[in-house]
């Protein structure tokens, strides 16, 4: 006579299924599990998972508007770093119109630097240089902090 554990298997042990893959796919897998040193049907189950969190709209939407905050920021200072070597009515215009798109897009306050702006049209002094590059660090702490306070 067979004993329980011989013809019931434990609640412990793993049940195995077969899945039918391309044989392209089968050594795709193969080669970047063995890479990982893992087994090939963890490779399958992290893939998995690090795709559906991928999809995760709320993932996507937050790890999008971070980059578009970071882009406005890089957008500014170099802008403005411009228009302090280059400054021509070109730059000028240009940094202007950067400022603007971050007030209306991203509802900052950037009153401060635009006031530097135009001072240092006027008269290019090294204190405006530095109060323009504190205002320009104080805008990206706002733009990665969340941005638009909508």
């Amino acid at each position: 006579m067979n004993s329980p554990n011989q013809t019931e298997p434990t609640k412990n042990q793993t049940q195995w299924k077969r899945i039918k893959v391309p044989s392209k796919a089968f050594e795709f897998i193969k080669t970047r599990a063995q890479a990982r040193r893992m087994p090939m049907w963890q490779y399958v189950l992290s893939c998995i998972n690090f795709y559906e969190s991928a999809l995760d709209s709320k993932i996507v939407a937050d790890v999008t508007k971070a980059q578009n905050n970071s882009y406005y920021s890089i957008k500014l200072a170099m802008a403005v770093t411009e228009y302090i070597h280059k400054t021509n009515d070109k730059t000028y215009e240009n940094v202007r119109k950067i400022i603007n798109q971050i007030a209306t897009r991203k509802h900052i306050d950037v009153k401060a630097l635009s006031q530097l702006v135009d001072m240092y049209k006027e008269r290019r002094k090294k204190s405006y240089v530095r109060a323009m590059m504190q205002e320009l660090i104080r805008i990206n702490v706002e733009l990665m902090a969340g941005g638009s306070h909508e």
